[in-house]
């Protein structure tokens, strides 16, 4: 057996239902077995590998980060607080004029922040695939979506081919068989940047092939008004910013629709199941903002994965996140950091703290469900996969408490993170 742990309280990765006085035992990176209330004569010794013996503590589903730009990691605090969201940008494309060792080892340090607090998964946003190899040294899995961005139509097939060329390099020329990137600790996917930078022919591009060989695509989409009416008409501060840059915009005058809309129904309809229960969960629309219109309904036909980054949205003052509606509309609710750019770190306790913070109403468990289970629809991971996060059972919290009480205390409290547990490997343990 490669790994027994033994804990006071578990959190069951199929039905997050508590259970309490549990030994887990794991082999293949699987939980094999799971024992309540057993007896273990003589302790672990000599039932695996390796073991974890903890008296009091929360065995629960490893986090899912699923958005993150690791590339960006950099850039933290470098960025002042209170710009526009395009001289956000600007600022941005100015601090990625660094020498590459001091982005990869911020990247690095990225990662190691990530295992610290918890976090076993990732979906991260890359330039140019180098946290691919970053997040596999750290046991993370995930998907490594690699970014493809131009207005201009005519260009779309070069910016794809830059991007296969990326792909390859990773996957290797002849290695790669359609589904078969399901199959890996980190997957690659890709990601058209967002409807404010992206032609529909590279949107198209993108996604039909992300459906045909089994890869999740994510987009930002719906982030900002001024992307809404750029994207409507052509017009107002993004616009602006384009000509300033000199970027070609291949005739570009709006869709005269909003981007959610126009992106679900106009172009990816036909690839996308409808009114089903599972959805299309390797859809990942990140931040969602601003739904307008048809939108909602149309996130009820097709049920993607949504995602909420709560401190960046803080961060550039967005209205309030429209929770109520996205959970009514039965999408696959998910959380992620977002970047270094635009949030103070990488941990996702602090995300559910902050979007409990937003939105006092929020059920706690489905918060905890966005940043844990729910992400891993999307990486297509079984209840089984033995991704673990250990927490210390926090301070007052009784043997006989319920999931909710011990999930608040450990918002309100905190608690430390004593190991995580990646497909069975212990990447990280604080005793």
């Amino acid at each position: 057996m490669q790994l027994a742990l033994r804990a006071s309280h578990f959190v069951d990765p199929a039905t997050f239902e508590l259970k309490r006085d549990v030994l887990l035992l794991i082999e293949g990176g699987r939980i094999v077995e799971v024992i309540e209330k057993g007896e273990v004569s003589g302790g672990l010794t000599g039932l695996a590998e390796n073991t974890l013996d903890f008296e009091a503590a929360l065995v629960m589903p490893g986090f899912v980060n699923a958005h993150a730009h690791l590339d960006l990691s950099h850039m933290h605090r470098q960025i002042p607080r209170g710009l526009s969201f395009d001289e956000w940008i600007d600022a941005v494309i100015a601090g990625r004029q660094v020498p590459g060792e001091q982005v990869r080892n911020a990247l690095e340090q990225a990662c190691d922040r990530l295992i610290a607090s918890g976090t076993t998964s990732v979906i991260d946003i890359s330039t140019d695939g180098a946290s691919h190899a970053a997040m596999l040294e750290h046991n993370l899995s995930g998907v490594v979506a690699l970014e493809v961005l131009g207005l201009d139509p005519a260009k779309a097939d070069a910016r794809m081919e830059h991007a296969d060329a990326i792909l390859r390099k990773i996957e290797g020329e002849d290695k790669f068989i359609v589904g078969a990137a399901n199959n890996q600790p980190v997957q690659i996917g890709f990601s058209p940047h967002a409807p404010y930078s992206t032609s529909a022919e590279l949107y198209l591009n993108v996604f039909g092939r992300c459906v045909g060989e089994g890869r999740v695509c994510t987009t930002h989409v719906a982030e900002t008004l001024d992307e809404q009416q750029f994207f409507r008409i052509a017009e107002g501060p993004l616009r602006d910013f384009c000509d300033r840059l000199g970027i070609p915009m291949g005739g570009f005058t709006g869709w005269d629709e909003s981007p959610i809309t126009t992106m679900l129904w106009e172009w990816f309809a036909p690839w996308l199941k409808t009114e089903t229960e599972t959805g299309n969960p390797q859809l990942v629309l990140v931040h969602c903002n601003y739904p307008q219109g048809q939108d909602l309904d149309h996130l009820k036909r097709f049920k993607p994965t949504v995602v909420w980054c709560p401190r960046s949205h803080a961060y550039f003052g967005h209205e309030e996140w429209p929770l109520a509606d996205m959970l009514a509309a039965g999408v696959n609710l998910c959380l992620g950091t977002d970047s270094l750019a635009s949030n103070d770190d990488l941990d996702m306790l602090g995300e559910i703290r902050a979007a409990k913070r937003a939105q006092p109403q929020a059920d706690l468990t489905t918060l905890f469900k966005a940043a844990t289970i729910n992400g891993r629809k999307v990486l297509n991971l079984g209840a089984d996969i033995a991704d673990l996060c250990v927490f210390g059972l926090p301070l007052g919290v009784g043997a006989d408490a319920s999931l909710d009480r011990i999930l608040g205390a450990l918002l309100i409290q905190g608690a430390p993170v004593f190991a995580t547990i990646c497909r069975g490997h212990v990447a990280a343990r604080a005793l």
